[in-house]
């Protein structure tokens, strides 16, 4: 619920007093970014600069390994941390995606984060980010 409450009181535009209105519940400024909300895709729709994601994952199998990679489209770098790490059946672990404007193009860049399990699982989240200057 907190993590949906945040999404919607961090959105531009939104009108937190009809959050509170409806929700019974207040907005805070320490409720994050839009983007932060924990789905299994990345977007960020008014990159500057630099921008840091995190999402956790869970396992529902046994523990295993995952190597992570990213890729993205020239005009946004991508960087994922940690880039390997082990998961225990039923546990979760957080990672960080970071995307950096190299060039303003007016358009948004795709990429992706591929976990690569030692037991044969993949997980490939998808990322879009547009960058601006400022």
């Amino acid at each position: 619920y907190k993590d949906y409450l945040g999404f919607l009181c961090t959105t531009p535009g939104i009108d937190v007093h009809e959050i509170k209105k409806y929700t019974n519940s207040p907005c805070n400024k320490t409720m994050g970014h839009p983007y932060n909300l924990n789905t299994p895709s990345i977007t960020v729709s008014h990159l500057v600069r630099t921008q840091v994601v995190t999402r956790t994952v869970t396992n529902v199998a046994k523990q295993e390994t995952y190597v992570m990679t990213a890729r993205m489209q020239p005009a946004v770098a991508i960087e994922v941390n940690p880039p390997a790490m082990t998961i225990k059946a039923g546990a979760s672990r957080k990672f960080t995606v970071t995307l950096t404007v190299r060039s303003v193009t007016g358009t948004y860049s795709f990429g992706e984060v591929l976990m690569k399990g030692s037991r044969g699982h993949k997980v490939r989240i998808p990322v879009l980010a547009n960058g601006y200057s400022r």
